[in-house]
This record gives structure tokens, C-alpha cells and sequence, in this order.
């Protein structure tokens, strides 16, 4: 017998396996929304007698392709989460996320392995919004725009303060956001992962006296660099073991590391090669808006970073020239921006990451 869980309470309701399949029909039909499809279509494909699910990866680094998971390696991967965080039997879930994508599919794996209740909203920008105040949530996953958003309101950042442990990822956590949590109540982690290591094998804790620049892995993952610096991890739940990543990363301890950024991003100006995530973690205090760093072409250096900043109003020159000057001397000379440019709303894959070259060439008009 497979040692793959088949039962879970959703809203409260307890499933046995056949409930489940029965309920998972009912969530494809043509009449549902199309998260509640996604998690039917989901819950049938973990149901079924084959031992892996295809997965579409979100294209956030590269085209979108699906991908073979294996269903007892998502398994090792919630127990693992479920050890790292202390997830409870009994204890309620948010899903918040679409189940189209691994790191939805995992809150609903998670809930099965720990025997959680899972409480299903629509995977809105606006989650909280489906929550009604007062309510208990133990444990909840979100992208780094669904927590932005929170923090807009007193209500919904309330709701957000009373989720007992909270996990982001699917996109960096912005050293802007990092700032706007830290003071929380709760327990917020940033993860890193990605589809092909099953979500993530790696939290930093962002809030609280635990506060940290430093992500921990997972038990039984190993670290490791490539030479040019990107992290190459070991999971072994995973068919051939290894994962090469494009993250530039600083291992501090055989179970830990500093993220800098992603190598794909990388500025080559004049032969120095900056990071953009690096150079924004040094300005985010002075930036009240969501923003990126990128490359432009430059004659004589290769490549010059610039500043682009998501606005639905216009900053005259006086205005670019001051926050210039303002951001001088907290970067070297070869990090600070040449330009300024604005997007009124910056484009976003479909699990809310930020689409810097999509947002660039809006901003750019190209």
C-alpha cells in the first residue's frame, strides 16, 4: 500500500478518500471557478494510482514548463516543514494560493500529512478579505503581494498579525516588505525554493527577535556553490539528488546561507558585477513604494543600473534629482542609478512575482 496520505478536512469537514474524489469531480465542473477547478483537477491527480503529478512551473526565470513530481517526495517535503515549524494535528490552514501551481498543491499535502483543517478562500490579491475577523488560522502560505496588500488596512493587517506561523515565498521578499513586518506579531518566514525542489528547502525568519538575513535548510539538505557563486543544493527526496540554481548566495555554515541574488539579474558595469538585489536591500528605507534595480545599455561601461520605481504619478526633476542624492551615500559609485524610470503598476506572473524585464519595457515604453 502507498504511503500517501488520501484524506483531508476542508472547511471543517472531515474526507474519506471516496468523499474526496466524489468532491474533487464536483470542483472541475464547468460551473466552478477556476480555482475551484484547479483544486479539483489537483485533488484527482493525487488520488489517482499513479505515483507522480505533473506540475507547471511559473515561468518567473524562464518559459513554463511541466514538470514529474514525485508524490512520496512532496510527502517528505511537508513532514519536513511540518518538523522545521511545529504544524500540529488539528491546528487550522489557510489556502490562499492556486493549487494550478506547487506551492498551492503543497498547502493541501501539507494539511493531509499533518492532519490540519484546510480553510480554502479564492486566491485573490485580497485574500484576507474572504476571512472572516476573529478567525483562527495556525498556518498560512502567501506570495509576497498578497501580504503587501494586508498591510493596507488596519483590518486586514490585524488578520494578518493573528496567523500564528506565516510562510512567504514564490518571489524575494522586498527589504521594503521585510521592513513593514518586522514589528508583527506572529511568526513570518521568507522560504526559498522553487517547483523543481518541491517549494521550499530553506526559511529565514523575518519578524521578531528571530529576525535574520540568514536562510536555514531544511533538515537533510546540503549546501553547496558553483564557481560562479550560485547555490547548488542537495535534496534528496528528489530523483538525482542535486538542484543548480541561478541564486548567488554567501554559505555561512554547512546548514545555512545568505541569498544575494539572482545571477540572471546581474549588472555588468565597467567589469564590476553588481548584484540589483543586493543594491536594493541598501536603499529600500528611503523608497516608499514598491521598486527594482536594472540594466541599461552604456557606451563606455557595458551596462548602468537605473531606478525603477512603480508610480501612477509623475516625479518632476527637481524630485528624481533629490531622491538621487538621496540614495548617493548609502551605495558605492559604481551601484548608484543613472536614471529614474517610472510604471504606473508593475507587471506580475500569475503567482504575483514581479516581471522585471515585462516591467522594465513598460517603463521604458519598448
Amino acid at each position: 500500500m502507498r504511503d500517501i496520505p488520501e484524506t483531508l478536512t476542508l472547511n471543517g469537514k472531515h474526507y474519506s478518500k471516496d468523499m474526496l474524489q466524489l468532491l474533487a469531480r464536483s470542483l472541475v465542473e464547468e460551473t466552478k471557478t477556476s480555482w475551484e477547478q484547479a483544486l479539483g483537477h489537483f485533488l484527482l491527480q493525487w488520488l489517482d494510482e499513479r505515483d507522480f503529478i505533473e506540475v507547471m512551473t511559473s515561468g518567473s526565470t524562464g518559459t513554463p514548463k511541466a514538470i514529474i513530481l514525485n508524490k512520496t517526495a512532496m510527502v517528505r517535503s511537508a513532514s519536513m516543514t511540518g518538523s522545521f515549524l511545529d504544524l500540529r494535528e488539528g491546528q487550522t490552514a489557510l489556502l490562499c494560493l492556486s493549487t494550478a501551481y506547487i506551492a498551492g498543491m503543497m498547502m493541501v499535502v501539507r494539511a493531509m500529512v499533518h492532519r490540519l483543517n484546510l480553510l480554502t478562500v479564492p486566491p485573490s490579491g485580497f485574500p484576507l478579505d474572504y476571512v472572516t475577523s476573529g478567525t483562527a488560522i495556525d498556518f498560512a502560505a502567501m506570495v509576497p503581494a498578497q501580504v503587501y496588500n494586508a498591510l493596507n488596512s488596519r483590518e486586514s493587517e490585524q488578520k494578518l498579525e493573528s496567523i500564528g506561523t506565516l510562510i512567504i515565498g514564490g518571489a524575494p521578499v522586498s527589504p521594503e516588505l521585510e521592513n513593514k513586518v518586522a514589528d508583527l506579531e506572529g511568526r513570518i518566514y521568507a522560504t526559498f525554493g522553487m517547483t523543481e525542489t518541491i517549494t521550499h528547502i530553506a526559511l529565514r525568519r523575518i519578524n521578531g527577535a528571530g529576525r535574520s538575513d540568514i536562510y536555514t535548510a531544511l533538515p537533510g539538505i546540503t549546501l553547496d556553490t558553483d564557481a560562479q557563486g550560485c547555490l547548488v543544493a542537495g535534496v534528496p527526496y528528489i530523483e538525482g539528488g542535486i538542484v543548480n540554481t541561478s541564486d548567488l548566495v554567501n554559505i555561512t555554515s554547512p546548514g545555512s546561507f545568505r541569498w544575494l541574488g539572482r545571477a540572471d539579474h546581474v549588472i555588468n558595469c565597467g567589469g564590476i558585477k553588481l548584484i540589483p538585489e543586493v543594491i536594493e536591500k541598501k536603499v529600500a528605507s528611503l523608497i516608499g513604494t514598491r521598486f527594482f534595480i536594472h540594466a541599461i545599455p552604456d557606451q563606455k561601461l557595458g551596462e548602468i543600473p537605473v531606478l525603477v520605481l512603480e508610480s501612477n504619478s509623475c516625479l518632476s526633476d527637481p524630485e528624481q534629482e533629490t531622491l538621487l542624492s538621496r540614495i548617493k551615500p548609502f551605495v558605492d559609485k559604481a551601484e548608484f542609478p543613472r536614471q529614474i524610470f517610472l510604471n504606473e503598476r508593475f507587471s506580475e506572473t500569475e503567482n504575483g512575482k514581479i516581471n522585471r524585464r515585462e516591467s522594465f519595457n513598460k517603463a521604458t515604453n519598448k
